[in-house]
C-alpha cells in the first residue's frame, strides 16, 4: 500500500505519467479517498477556495459509540419530604446564604472598629470608683445607650420631646421680652425729662 501512495503522490506532483496509477485509483476506494484529501491539501496550500473538504466521520463516530461503556443515571432520592432542586436542598441553600450574610456583617463590624477606634475615656478628677452601683442611684450618662423601644413608648417619648421643645421656645421668648423691657427702661432713664 505504501508503494501505491508514493506513486499517487508522484502522479499528483507531475513526476509520474502512468495510466497504471489511474486504473488503481478507479478500483481502490481507499486510494480515491487519498486522492480527494491530497487535492484538498494542495488547494489549501495554494489558498484556493474552490475545493472544500468532505469529511465523513459517521462510521468513526458509530464505532466509538459502540465501544463506549453504558452509564446508568443515578436513582432518584427516596426522601419525599425534602424537595431537591438542582442537587441542592433549599435548606442548604438558605444556610449558605445566611453564612455569607453573617460573614459580610462580621467584616463590616470589624472594619468599622478598625477605622474608628474608641475615644479615650477620662476618669472624673479625684474619683477612681465607678458610678454604677454607688449610693444615691447614680448611673453613667451616655448618648450611645440603646434599648428596644416599643411603639407606645415611642409615642410617649415623642410627646415628652414636644413638651420640652415648647418649654424651651417659651423660655427663649420670655428672655427676649425681658431683655427688650430692660433696654426700654434704660433708654427712658437715659433720656432727659422735658418739662
Amino acid at each position: 500500500m505504501t508503494q501505491q501512495q508514493e506513486k499517487l503522490s508522484a502522479f499528483m506532483d507531475g513526476e509520474l505519467n502512468s495510466n497504471d496509477i489511474l486504473q488503481s485509483i478507479k478500483q481502490d476506494p481507499e486510494l480515491q479517498a487519498k486522492w480527494r484529501r491530497y487535492h484538498v491539501i494542495r488547494s489549501g496550500l495554494r489558498q484556493e477556495a474552490s475545493v472544500s473538504p468532505e469529511l465523513d466521520i459517521t462510521a468513526q463516530v458509530a464505532a466509538a459509540l459502540a465501544d463506549e461503556p453504558t452509564i446508568m443515571a443515578p436513582k432518584k432520592s427516596r426522601r419525599k419530604h425534602l424537595p431537591v432542586i438542582g442537587d441542592v436542598a433549599p435548606f442548604a441553600r438558605q444556610t449558605g446564604q445566611l453564612a455569607v450574610a453573617a460573614s459580610v456583617a462580621v467584616a463590616v463590624i470589624l472594619g468599622v472598629q478598625q477605622f474608628n477606634p474608641p475615644a479615650p475615656v477620662d476618669a472624673p478628677m479625684g474619683s477612681a470608683t465607678p458610678l454604677i452601683g454607688t449610693p444615691g442611684g447614680l448611673a453613667p450618662v451616655s448618648l450611645e445607650q440603646t434599648r428596644p423601644v416599643s411603639r407606645n413608648d415611642m409615642a410617649t417619648m415623642m410627646e415628652k420631646k414636644r413638651k420640652i421643645n415648647a418649654l424651651i421656645s417659651d423660655h427663649e421668648q420670655q428672655v427676649k421680652l425681658k431683655q427688650s423691657a430692660v433696654e426700654a427702661e434704660q433708654e427712658q432713664g437715659s433720656q432727659p425729662e422735658a418739662q
